[in-house]
């Protein structure tokens, strides 16, 4: 595995901004808190598409499937991104929505380097 670069902290560094303006801090705390259900079904009975709790959920998905998207592309260094965040993690948490959402709109790529790196990681 290559060392991280410049380039890459320079990605890595508005990647946080880009996150920390969309105020995805926000997303988290749903997500890691008490009120967030991770069966699918059961999650869009209480929060069907349009409240602002399945926004969270799938803002913090598209931030890690971009963030994944560059990595699959060779635009990320994987060492910085293990270093800097716990993509496992936050899958394993959103894996039922993410899958859920995947099925439910017919898309087999949605969130599939999301997917990839989360598994990538766990390895």
């Amino acid at each position: 595995m290559s060392a991280p670069t410049y380039e890459d902290a320079n990605i890595m560094l508005q990647l946080a901004r880009w996150g920390a303006e969309s105020n995805l801090n926000k997303a988290y705390r749903f997500v890691w808190g008490d009120k967030y259900i991770d069966e699918y079904g059961e999650f869009i009975k209480k929060y069907p598409r349009g409240s602002k709790e399945f926004a969270y959920v799938a803002q913090v998905c598209g931030w890690y499937e971009t963030l994944a998207a560059l990595w699959v592309n060779g635009l990320l260094n994987e060492k910085l991104i293990s270093d800097w965040v716990f993509v496992n993690g936050i899958w394993e948490r959103v894996k039922g929505f993410a899958l859920g959402q995947r099925e439910n709109v017919g898309e087999a790529r949605l969130f599939e380097h999301f997917e990839a790196l989360a598994n990538k990681q766990s390895k």
